[in-house]
């Protein structure tokens, strides 16, 4: 009896350990650079924010500069997007304020096609990915 009170410290220390070292693996998934265009009609879509969603595992995310161009975060210290095929979704901000600093209601300026019924599916692969977007208004 003596021996197994003198061991459940140690069992529990071990355990304890054993638990944290597991948690703190390495880098994530396995993720590739992602970076692209969205063009609309023909122009830079800039503040368009660009979703990928991989088929299982957590989104990625940019948003487009006055030249259209992104490049994917997976957390807000991991750049690029999981390995495999993603569902792609491309919004822009429905608020804006007006002249007064109030928010106002702003339309969509990306077709439905594109984001909550996106139709747009890319596979992100190892080392880098160049992936543009070139929408069209219906």
């Amino acid at each position: 009896m003596f021996h197994r009170i003198r061991f459940a410290p140690v069992a529990c220390a071990s355990l304890i350990l054993a638990l944290f070292v597991a948690g703190c693996g390495g880098d994530g998934p396995e993720r590739g650079a992602v970076s692209g265009k969205v063009t609309l009609d023909g122009e830079p879509l800039e503040g368009a924010d660009v979703e990928f969603q991989p088929e299982a595992g957590s989104p990625s995310y940019g948003t487009t500069d006055r030249k259209g161009k992104y490049d994917l975060m997976y957390t807000r210290d991991k750049r690029g997007a999981m390995i495999g095929v993603h569902t792609v979704r491309i919004t822009t901000s429905t608020t804006g304020t007006d002249g007064q600093g109030n928010q106002t209601a702003v339309p969509q300026r990306v077709p439905p096609k594109y984001n909550s019924q996106s139709e747009l599916k890319t596979e992100v692969k190892p080392g880098r990915n160049k992936v543009d977007f070139e929408l069209k208004q219906p």
